[in-house]
């Protein structure tokens, strides 16, 4: 890809990511991230049809850079815990790009992700006997990780984050 365009498109992510500090998703026009970005709105459109496909389009390159951050998918019963940590850390992905937005409140990014951790855990040989469990304990780790990195303070330690992992291990040896 062009590096202008690599740039345009960070300009208007970036934009869009601080307007979402600003106001709620729903209020955020094009108009607010083009005066952001410092663009016209030809540039926005020549990119994008809508605020909705600029947030389809980073939801979906946030779930690329979980999914890829995720090693052991197919432990998620063999080790729940390295499992657990091994989520929590690709969740901070999200965390540290300022991804936080599209997991606020936003089941359809929760879904999207748990489907494609779901195909890889499959990829990487989960057993098809422990299947049924799979969609809700993604769908349950996904939404409590997200909740985590939301706490602003007390902000979660290593000590903490091993009695998470031991709690959820307990969880999964016990269905």
């Amino acid at each position: 890809m062009d590096i202008r365009v690599q740039k345009t498109k960070k300009a208007i992510a970036d934009a869009f990511l601080r307007m979402t500090g600003k106001k709620p998703i729903e209020k955020i026009t094009v108009t607010d991230i083009v005066t952001e970005a410092q663009i016209n709105k030809s540039t926005f459109y020549a990119h994008y049809r809508d605020i909705y496909d600029l947030m389809d389009a980073l939801s979906n390159d946030a779930i690329s850079s979980v999914v890829s951050a995720m090693h052991y998918l197919a432990n998620m019963f063999e080790d729940p815990h390295a499992f657990f940590l091994d989520m929590y850390d690709a969740l901070s992905i999200c965390k540290n790009d300022n991804i936080q937005p599209f997991s606020s409140g936003n089941m359809k990014f929760s879904q999207q992700l748990s489907a494609a951790l779901n195909a890889k855990a499959i990829e990487q040989g989960l057993q098809p006997d422990n299947y049924h469990y799979v969609g809700a304990l993604l769908t349950f780790t996904i939404n409590g990780i997200i909740a985590l990195h939301k706490v602003k303070e007390p902000a979660i330690n290593d000590e903490d984050l091993e009695k998470l992992a031991n709690f959820f291990e307990n969880g999964v040896r016990s269905l």
